[in-house]
């Protein structure tokens, strides 16, 4: 059953008839004609047209003709999608006998006599040459094919060349696009990164790079260098020299090495397995205290220490004992420690919020040879069980140190310089009731060798009590630290530190704002009275400028190991190259310090052979180009890759 369409006011028949006709018929409506019908069955086969025949007449003439070209001008898509349908369109229908060479059927010869004009889509723009023949379109496409199948041979015998035709397409992409293709792309045309050089520019402070063989214009004021922009056109620029041979970074190569010297022997891999499966464990067996200390870090880490798993760090024979994490221990499994190991001579207990009245009672009784106590974060103990602690432990007790307790009173601290007075090593760290009254029994301790006051409360410890306190005790301290203590002034550093300390080693003034430069300045100046000391903190002395600075490294450099200047942005270039002073110097923290730069960095890694870590978060002068050797961990630098194994 034929269907009809209306277009333009005419009515012409679609004759679609099946699934198979549908693309038929449309093709027809737009006037496109096949080009090289596929050959009829030989039953019904047509007689070959003779050269006189009205079709190819009219084939000629619209080969001669200008728009009305059907065979010519039809693609090869067309093609292939029309030539597999013929055969079922053929054997389905009966209209395949009224086609005829063009492929158009009778009834559309009659819609066109009637005027219905039928448009050609433009399939494609590419010229098509006239063929006279099946026979002569046949021989012109094997002839093709040889063509291509003998030039594909030669282009794979004979390799490329920039000026051969085959190679006009990149070399049009890379005339046209600017830069060249990813097929030509090759590591071997970068200019190598070691020939260039960062710099800032004196006066924006804007980053810029030096290419090699170039000098940058050079500012008439400071002497520093100028970028591009504020040199402006007349930057002279020195004439390229002769490309030296690229100098191969080290940066990767010790980079390498550092991970290859960081791979886990192994009994660091037996500890880590062990420490994974830690639930399943019976016992540690006959192990030294090192990988034991090594297991319960690891475990401590992943929350894995708990009641259970207490007990396989308890023996008899123990007599140093560290918990890093006792969250998930009970009472009673901390009330186990002294009942399996008696004999604990050191027992060290962080974030221990669980420990009570009960078990500090039972410490007092069964840890006999108890001299060293550490107790973070103890909340629930009461000031009436520190003060029977204190006595009951007595002369023996040797360090202790508290963190974080709100209920540790003066009478407490009291009871513990009466009854403690072999006291070595004190800390006192965040406790709120802390004020003035409890340095003055702290100052009976004639025997202490480390002071530790962390982070009171506001304005509740002053300069006066801090002055008097290390006048008592200063003759014999080594380790002076006076953390988080903003209000103290200059006359801690020049009426008690220097003329008292004259042993002092460590010294950590981290969080002290109103220290002025010239008083400490004045305390490293001319201290005869203290050989130097090996570790320095001035963290957070934001005030603190060249001067003070200077003068600390003079006075401690031959024997300075730690140092930590971190937020002084006071500090200028001039005063960061007298670190090259510091040859024992092992581990510096300089984040925050703006000046800090390549230079001051080259300079330090020449003269200190024992530098295992440089923290450098903020500085953004520094740059990836500076120098680095094997060993050497520089943390917070930026554009690098902070791998958190090595931190």
């Amino acid at each position: 059953m034929s269907r009809r369409s209306r277009a333009n006011g005419n009515t012409f028949v679609n004759n679609v008839r099946g699934p198979t006709s549908a693309l038929t018929s449309f093709l027809n409506e737009r006037g496109i004609r096949r080009a090289n019908p596929a050959p009829a069955p030989a039953a019904e086969a047509p007689a070959s047209p003779s050269p006189d025949s009205p079709d190819i007449e009219q084939s000629e003439e619209g080969t001669a003709g200008t728009s009305t070209v059907t065979t010519t001008t039809v693609s090869e898509r067309t093609v292939r999608l029309t030539r597999g349908r013929r055969a079922a369109v053929s054997a389905s229908t009966s209209r395949s006998e009224s086609i005829d060479i063009d492929g158009v059927s009778d009834d559309d010869d009659e819609d066109e006599k009637d005027g219905v004009n039928l448009v050609q889509l433009p399939v494609s723009t590419r010229p098509v040459r006239s063929t006279r023949s099946a026979a002569a379109s046949s021989s012109n496409a094997a002839a093709s094919k040889a063509k291509g199948k003998a030039v594909e041979t030669e282009s794979k015998k004979r390799p490329r060349k920039k000026g051969d035709p085959d190679s006009s397409d990149d070399d049009y992409v890379q005339e046209n696009a600017g830069y060249p293709s990813r097929s030509n792309f090759s590591h071997k045309r970068r200019l190598p990164r070691a020939t260039n050089k960062i710099e800032f520019c004196s006066r924006c402070r804007a980053r810029f790079t030096v290419k090699a063989g170039t000098t940058p214009v050079v500012d008439e004021d400071d002497g520093g260098l100028l970028c591009p922009t504020c040199a402006g056109d007349a930057a002279p620029v020195t004439p390229s020299q002769p490309k030296a041979k690229p100098i191969k970074r080290a940066r990767r190569k010790a980079q390498k090495a550092e991970i290859e010297c960081q791979v886990p022997s192994l009994q660091d891999l037996c500890i880590s397995k062990i420490a994974s499966c830690i639930e399943d464990v019976e016992g540690f067996g006959d192990i030294s205290s090192i990988s034991m200390d090594k297991i319960c870090k690891i475990i401590c880490r992943n929350r894995s220490l708990d009641t259970d798993t207490l007990q396989l760090f308890l023996d008899a024979r123990l007599t140093d004992l560290t918990l890093y994490d006792c969250t998930n221990i009970t009472a009673n499994g901390l009330q186990n420690i002294a009942q399996f190991s008696p004999l604990l001579r050191s027992l060290k207990l962080k974030l221990c919020g669980r420990i009570n009245n009960e078990v500090l009672d039972f410490y007092s009784e069964h840890l006999t040879e108890l001299t060293s106590l550490s107790l973070f974060g103890p909340i629930l103990i009461l000031e009436p069980s520190y003060i029977k602690f204190f006595e009951s432990v007595g002369e023996r007790l040797e360090r202790f140190e508290l963190k974080s307790s709100t209920r540790f009173s003066l009478k407490a601290v009291t009871a513990l310089c009466e009854s403690c007075p072999n006291l070595t090593h004190l800390r006192l760290s965040d406790c709120n009731l802390m004020d003035d009254n409890w340095l003055a029994p702290i100052s009976n301790l004639t025997q202490l060798k480390s002071l530790r006051i962390r982070n009171p409360e506001p304005d509740k410890v002053t300069t006066e009590a801090v002055v008097k306190l290390i006048q008592a005790v200063g003759s014999g301290l080594e380790e002076l630290e006076l953390k988080g203590i903003p209000s103290l002034e200059d006359p801690v550093l020049l009426d008690a530190i220097r003329p008292c300390c004259v042993r002092l080693e460590r010294l950590n003034l981290m969080g002290c704002e109103d220290f002025t430069t010239e008083g400490v300045e004045s305390l490293f100046k001319g201290w005869s009275l203290n050989r130097g000391l090996s570790y320095i903190n001035l963290e957070g002395c934001v005030m603190l400028k060249d001067e003070a600075f200077t003068a600390a490294i003079n006075h401690s450099c031959d024997t300075l190991e730690r140092l930590s200047i971190k937020c002084m942005d006071e500090l200028t270039k001039d005063a960061l190259m007298a670190l090259n002073k510091c040859e024992n110097l092992s581990i510096l923290d300089a984040s925050w310090c703006r000046a800090m730069d390549d230079e001051v960095m080259e300079g330090l890694v020449k003269v200190a052979p024992k530098l295992s870590k440089v923290t450098v978060w903020g500085d953004h002068r520094l740059t990836e180009c500076c120098p680095t050797r094997q060993g050497l961990k520089i943390v917070g630098r930026e554009g690098d890759y902070i791998d958190l194994r090595f931190m």
